[in-house]
């Protein structure tokens, strides 16, 4: 396996990016890329002909996580104005505003059959799900405090969500916290079922194996430097994968399930096998941390090949070919 770099658009945006998400091909039409950053906005950009597609404004502070519903026709955008804003991803038509207290809405996802937006709590020690249908809230799921069974004020500020994951079958949800823990919880239930331990500095980014049969391998990136791979139902961690020399700001799994792509502040992308459980690529296109990395869906000719995007504090996004 390997990552060859293809093409990077320099001053993608006008600051700062800081979070990308893949919307996927369908018919006819491409997969495109979402992008959102300090600067505001969210864009939107066709890889293959380095195009930006729309500018989509309405947050008026800076974008922290995109997301694309699985049916391509939408996707939602929150922002440091603790509003999410769901819009259609062709014409850029707002579909609801969701509005948040502030310093509660952070990454977000939506569920694999696109019944439910999740979004990080932050502040709130809890996920929010809404549904897709009438853009409710239908449940807040509470981080309780370790070692009680009540959610506790107390513990509001050591449980800061910032990172949230379904697992493929929408059975589980794990979200992240700045204290180095990831909470787990079965969805149907709203159920707390238990934390998972290992990292000891802010968790920002989680993301389960792409495998119905691997539904319950859960990845992290910490600002500890290190990955863990997880059996988020068996409590276990798996492994720990070491190699950055700072705060790993995102991780994302290769479609075929083989590989993980990490991004950091130490300004590089590296490729792990995870049968080798090791770093086999490092690369160095940007010259500033790496806040987001994002495998796009599999090729129409290869399902083993697809692209993978890179976003950076550099302004830049960067493209590759995973094969």
């Amino acid at each position: 396996m390997k990552l060859a770099p293809l093409d990077s658009i320099q001053n993608a945006h006008e600051d700062s990016l800081w979070t990308a998400a893949w919307v996927r091909s369908d018919g006819d039409k491409p997969a495109l890329l979402l992008t959102g950053g300090l600067d505001e906005t969210v864009r939107l950009w066709d890889p293959t002909k380095l195009t930006c597609l729309h500018t989509n404004t309405g947050h008026c502070l800076g974008v922290v996580s995109v997301t694309a519903h699985p049916n391509r026709r939408i996707a939602a955008s929150a922002s440091l104005d603790s509003f999410i804003r769901v819009f259609e991803v062709d014409t850029n038509n707002t579909i609801a505003t969701l509005e948040a207290p502030p310093s509660e809405v952070w990454q977000l996802q939506f569920s694999p059959d696109g019944s439910t937006l999740a979004a990080a709590g932050g502040g709130s020690s809890s996920v929010k799900l809404w549904d897709t249908t009438q853009w409710q809230l239908v449940a807040t799921l509470s981080i309780p405090r370790q070692g009680g069974s009540q959610p506790s004020e107390k513990s509001g500020s050591k449980k800061f969500v910032l990172s949230v994951a379904w697992n493929t079958d929408g059975r589980l949800l794990a979200c992240g916290s700045v204290d180095g823990t990831i909470s787990v919880f079965d969805v149907a239930r709203a159920k707390f079922l238990h934390f998972l331990e290992g990292h000891c500095m802010p968790v920002r980014s989680l993301v389960f194996s792409p495998s119905l049969h691997d539904s319950r391998i859960l990845f992290s990136g910490s600002d500890d430097g290190h990955v863990h791979v997880y059996d988020a139902e068996g409590k276990t961690l798996l492994t720990s994968l070491s190699g950055h020399a700072s705060w790993v700001l995102s991780v994302d799994v290769s479609p075929d399930g083989a590989a993980v792509a990490t991004g950091s502040s130490d300004k590089t992308v590296k490729l792990w096998d995870l049968k080798m459980r090791a770093a086999t690529q490092t690369l160095t296109n940007h010259t500033d941390q790496v806040w987001s990395v994002a495998f796009g869906p599999p090729s129409r000719i290869d399902v083993r090949s697809c692209m993978l995007a890179s976003v950076s504090d550099d302004k830049s996004i960067s493209f590759y070919q995973y094969s």
